[in-house]
């Protein structure tokens, strides 16, 4: 009989696992921005430099704020993975739309709710483009889930 993981919320928002979590959410979201090209890299370099510049400890604040929701979004992903024996990446990359439409609702809302003025317009520049680019970044996430889970029975 397989043991039954703990749910993804209590392995990623554990207090003692929750900074390194954030902290390596926000080095993947510095990658995945630096790597966008074209057009549409520039204006999502150019509006994630205008969040920093608000508030440097903006970003950090942000993925901490929004974890909780970001793990109940991935949570049905995490348990189909753990039934299945497939690696998250896979049970992502069935309907990464889905994933990336989901995960994007969370940070619509957030960016709703914000008196920022200059965060809301920069988001609403890149917001057109930002489902691809989380459609490419959901293998760094899946990645970043499955090593802080494997660290739940450590």
């Amino acid at each position: 009989m397989m043991a039954t993981m703990p749910a993804l919320s209590h392995q990623l928002l554990d207090p003692k696992r929750r900074p390194s979590v954030v902290s390596d959410a926000c080095a993947l979201i510095d990658t995945e921005v630096a790597r966008t090209s074209g057009l549409s890299g520039m204006a999502i370099k150019s509006a994630y430099k205008v969040v920093q510049g608000v508030k440097p400890d903006a970003v950090p604040r942000a993925v901490d704020e929004l974890l909780p929701a970001f793990t109940a979004q991935l949570e049905t992903y995490h348990q189909q993975s753990e039934e299945s024996g497939r690696p998250l990446t896979d049970v992502l990359s069935d309907d990464p739309g889905a994933v990336a439409d989901a995960l994007l609702g969370i940070a619509d809302a957030r960016v709703a709710r914000t008196s920022r003025t200059t965060v809301r317009k920069a988001y609403k520049k890149v917001r057109g483009v930002a489902r691809r680019h989380v459609v490419d970044a959901l293998p760094g996430a899946a990645e970043l889930v499955s090593r802080h889970t494997s660290l739940a029975g450590a």
